[in-house]
């Protein structure tokens, strides 16, 4: 080792690099339209499916204080059957609201802070984008056939009044 501050440099420089490249490779992977859509359904998803639980709960609440109510020889109301799956559905209904709503503003953050190009945005749907464009495109020819059924027209205006 003839030069050892160089070959410091040089150790450093490529651990340097290594990192970049894979600092890159995190980015791209966190960054992917599969990934974050499979994130988002988890975490949505099973904030739905407990509050989906505790609608049923509230339901066979009901069904059992309308069954003791009515069939009851003391008719004693247990009101604690329907007030606590009540609370608990209210609660979850609360929750899933508040993780989407969480969700939406982190990626939309995300998307305008920290991502440049539309296309690696979360939520980006290249095929809404590409419907959008034709869409264009084709107001624009129906534009330009209009124009030229105008300008065919005149001329036929023009060579009939000669």
């Amino acid at each position: 080792m003839k030069n050892p501050k160089k070959f410091i440099q040089q150790q450093t420089n490529q651990m340097l690099n290594k990192s970049t490249e894979h600092l890159g490779q995190f980015k791209q992977f966190l960054f992917a339209p599969n990934l974050i859509t499979f994130v988002i359904s988890v975490v949505v998803g099973n904030s739905f499916g407990a509050t989906i639980k505790t609608l049923v709960n509230l339901v066979f609440g009901l069904f059992d204080f309308t069954r003791i109510w009515l069939f009851s020889a003391q008719h004693t109301a247990y009101y604690n059957r329907i007030t606590q799956p009540f609370s608990e559905f209210s609660s979850s209904l609360i929750t899933t609201i508040l993780i989407a709503t969480i969700v939406f503003f982190t990626i939309r953050f995300i998307n305008e802070a920290l991502i440049v190009d539309p296309v690696n945005k979360w939520g980006y749907n290249q095929v809404h984008a590409d419907a959008l464009q034709l869409q264009k495109q084709n107001e624009e020819t129906i534009a330009l056939q209009r124009q030229i059924l105008t300008e065919l027209e005149k001329l036929n205006q023009q060579r009939d009044s000669k």
